[in-house]
């Protein structure tokens, strides 16, 4: 089990490194060619297009073997790199200052963060019993931890003597690695093969299965709670995330120079995570109470203090705070809140907050900030102000369903979780 959950490990650290060498690069071209007034608009086509993407992968998931998928995917991802880079190299700043290509590029990284990484999961909850999973997950998240840390390093010292360009040559090199694990994995291990999809169950799945888990969010208390959790921290996030855009626009003119302060900023936020594995996530997690509340009330200091003095350094603090807890102490919480369900809420209703409901909030911040511009311009203190209700929202339900989790997991009531409605 050791060497099966470090491998694991290891491709996920190639997946999560690939990622924040491609966030430094999609952030530096938005804000020094079209500026961070853009970001809520090509946020919105990016949820759009994630939206799209998601629908086609959903059809697609049972016509393929699972390395093929695994693997297929992340070599496509690979080549389409590659091509970007190619472009650039050709025809340099004359197409990369052009509109369609920062927005192509800003939305290739966010179909990045959504599928492959989805893939990666899909994949090792699929080849790992659970008993394998509750002792090994750990491990194969810290791997993806470190793998944060890794890119934000390469970007942070790389990014201005290469250009941020050239750091789509290492994630080509990452992709291509990555598909190498998953046959690597498959040929070492044998897992047993996926059962095949029966015709007759087909048109259960896409947009019919989504719906199927949104019918279970409805009726239940418990998960309406954990959408409302999920919405208030992606409107806090997506609102903090600009509010931070803003700070690096107006301090750093230089496109290579910004990539790398993103770089330097992500492996900063990679490392708080990996303390907050190590130390906070044994402490706090068997306390759901407690661990659900601690992130948003960071969050809320960290805003605070951006809002009161918005300066590269609180910048820095807030995505840490976020990013920090967010990968570490929030995630690993949040997925254990799904343990006491049935397996629709499980399967289709988690399927659906984590591919619909995430994506719809991501859009509904995004179209609120263009509110934002309209009435107050790009304005620090409007944005944070409207985070910080987000937080007052998050932390609410946050305790709500401390304390309701804490009931539905007694024995005496754990079979009545499902019908737990209003």
């Amino acid at each position: 089990m050791r060497s099966k959950a470090a491998l694991l490990a290891a491709w996920f650290f190639l997946t999560t490194a690939n990622l924040w060498l491609l966030k430094p690069v999609r952030t530096a071209s938005l804000l020094a060619h079209l500026g961070s007034a853009e970001t809520p608009w090509v946020r919105l086509a990016s949820a759009f297009t994630v939206g799209v993407v998601v629908m086609i992968y959903s059809r697609l998931i049972d016509r393929a073997s699972r390395v093929a998928i695994a693997a297929g995917a992340n070599l496509t991802c690979g080549a389409i790199l590659a091509l970007v880079w190619s472009a650039l190299a050709l025809f340099g700043e004359t197409l990369g200052r052009t509109r369609p290509f920062v927005w192509s590029l800003y939305v290739l990284v966010d179909v990045y963060a959504v599928v492959i990484i989805g893939i990666f999961w899909t994949y090792a909850n699929d080849v790992m019993t659970r008993e394998e999973a509750d002792a090994s997950y750990g491990t194969v998240g810290l791997g993806g931890i470190l793998g944060g840390i890794g890119g934000g390093v390469f970007a942070d010292v790389l990014a201005k003597p290469l250009g941020p360009e050239n750091l789509l040559v290492a994630c080509v090199v990452l992709s291509v690695a990555s598909a190498g694990l998953a046959v690597f994995y498959d040929r070492r291990f044998h897992p047993p093969a996926r059962a095949a999809q029966k015709p007759k169950e087909e048109p259960r799945e896409g947009f019919a299965s989504a719906l199927e888990g949104l019918r279970a969010i409805g009726a239940s208390r418990y998960l309406m709670l954990v959408v409302a959790i999920v919405v208030a921290y992606e409107f806090t996030a997506t609102l903090t995330d600009f509010s931070i855009n803003i700070v690096f626009e107006r301090t750093y003119s230089e496109r290579a120079v910004m990539a790398k302060m993103y770089g330097r900023l992500g492996w900063i936020a990679s490392a708080a995570a990996v303390l907050a594995q190590l130390f906070l996530v044994p402490v706090l997690l068997p306390r759901k109470r407690i661990a659900l509340v601690v992130p948003p009330l960071v969050m809320a200091v960290g805003a605070v203090g951006l809002m009161i003095a918005p300066v590269i350094l609180w910048a820095m603090i807030l995505t840490t705070a976020d990013r920090g807890l967010n990968y570490s102490l929030h995630q690993v919480t949040k997925e254990t809140l799904y343990v006491p369900l049935t397996d629709v809420e499980k399967y289709k209703a988690k399927a659906a907050i984590d591919m619909i409901v995430d994506r719809a909030a991501k859009a509904a911040a995004a179209l609120v900030i263009v509110a934002v511009i309209a009435t107050a311009g790009l304005s620090v203190t409007a944005t944070i102000a409207i985070a910080l209700v987000s937080i007052l929202v998050w932390t609410g339900a946050s305790l709500a369903l401390g304390r309701l989790y804490s009931r539905t997991t007694r024995p005496a009531v754990r079979p009545s979780l499902a019908g737990d409605v209003r």
